[in-house]
């Protein structure tokens, strides 16, 4: 990153971890009226390929950065059926991860108050009446704010009853013109032959170059090769594409925890805020986190615009979360496949409506509507499995 290193060993603001979620609040710091904070950016330097995509019915900040958009989705069910729609007036996009880092890093560098430290995190603590930051470059000292996107989420990956997100994709780029660049495809469920939630994700960015992406919403992982064959499988039944067609360009993996409840511990004076997927940044019933990170770390840095004292509070009504539950506890009794789950809410609502709920945006008049419109009884049970859980804590 080519901003300058620590000169100082207390800082306004520390940010533990150099991701998108914290580079976001520093963007966003810098075009503040805090944009004097001394502010020290800690990260490993160590990024994965990463791909962030939203939708938006207003432009944002980073639509330009996009290297492709869509006015229409793709849908295909497991019956096979297909869906193409119209998701007027939300725009989707896709902006690959260097492009928006080399963006962000030029905004940030206009910023000579703002420095970067290369290394480990160790532990962050308490230091009087203010924080630190213990790395293997030395201790440093936060006299408002540590903002971290580096404490781990809790979730064991290795537990299959927690719920996760867990994905491999590929960039191919072909010999010849192969795709339609016209629409995303949201879910395939066509390669969903069980009651696990699994689908092909497909952004073609040019008619020779797309990515694929092969996505499971459970609790147990797979090997790489699993995901990768499922790729190449896919590949040649839709696209009657071989190895000897395409070159791989790029690897993305991940997984992202399915969970609505965010590691917070109580800390002192409040001087320690979680954001990013520590802190419940990601959407947990898509996996979404892009736009909900640009919206919340909006809403720390106004909220910080106010005084030093103000602490985030993320604005998700009991209620959504809730609804968040049963859907995720829908998808972890599997008494029901997840492919029709997708289908009830793609097949029997509006673009637009389904779009605005998933961003959370909808009334509770509008959730109802969605709810009735997916299989009752297997939600049913989820719902009160959810209200038995909540009465015995």
């Amino acid at each position: 990153m080519q901003l300058p290193g620590p000169a100082y060993r207390e800082y306004d603001y520390i940010l533990a971890g150099g991701g998108m979620a914290g580079l976001s609040f520093a963007y966003y710091v810098g075009q503040s009226s805090l944009s004097n904070k001394r502010i020290l950016i800690i990260d490993r330097g160590v990024r994965n390929e990463q791909t962030f995509c939203y939708w938006s019915d207003v432009p944002s900040e980073f639509d330009a950065l996009a290297e492709k958009s869509w006015d229409s989705l793709y849908f295909h069910s497991a019956r096979p059926s297909s869906l193409k729609i119209s998701i007027e007036p939300y725009t989707y996009h896709k902006i690959n991860g260097p492009a928006w880092f080399s963006y962000i890093e030029e905004e940030l560098a206009k910023h000579p108050n703002i420095h970067y430290l290369q290394a480990e995190i160790e532990s962050i603590g308490f230091q009087g009446l203010g924080s630190c930051v213990n790395t293997s470059e030395g201790t440093f000292y936060a006299s408002e704010k540590i903002i971290d996107s580096f404490s781990p989420f809790p979730c064991d990956n290795a537990n299959s009853k927690h719920l996760k997100q867990h994905f491999l994709g590929w960039v191919v780029e072909c010999n010849f013109n192969n795709f339609e660049t016209d629409a995303a495809h949201l879910f395939d469920f066509r390669v969903a032959f069980g009651k696990e939630c699994e689908f092909m994700y497909v952004l073609p960015t040019s008619p020779r170059k797309a990515l694929f992406e092969y996505t499971f919403f459970s609790g147990t992982l797979r090997e790489p090769d699993y995901y990768r064959d499922k790729i190449k499988s896919y590949l040649f039944a839709y696209y009657g594409l071989t190895a000897d067609d395409y070159l791989l360009k790029e690897e993305e993996s991940g997984v992202i925890p399915m969970r609505n409840n965010p590691n917070k511990p109580a800390n002192l004076y409040e001087k320690h805020l979680k954001i990013g997927t520590s802190g419940g940044f990601v959407k947990s019933t898509t996996g979404y986190s892009f736009y909900r990170t640009q919206k919340f770390c909006k809403d720390l840095v106004a909220a910080l615009e106010k005084g030093p004292s103000a602490t985030l509070v993320i604005p998700v009504s009991p209620w959504k979360i809730w609804l968040d539950e049963v859907f995720l506890q829908v998808l972890i009794d599997q008494k029901i496949a997840g492919s029709k789950v997708f289908e009830s809410l793609f097949y029997n609502n509006k673009p637009g409506l389904l779009l605005k709920f998933l961003q959370e945006e909808t009334s509770w008049k509008e959730d109802l509507r969605l709810m009735w419109s997916v299989p009752t009884l297997p939600f049913v049970r989820a719902a009160l499995k959810t209200i038995y859980r909540s009465k015995i804590k």
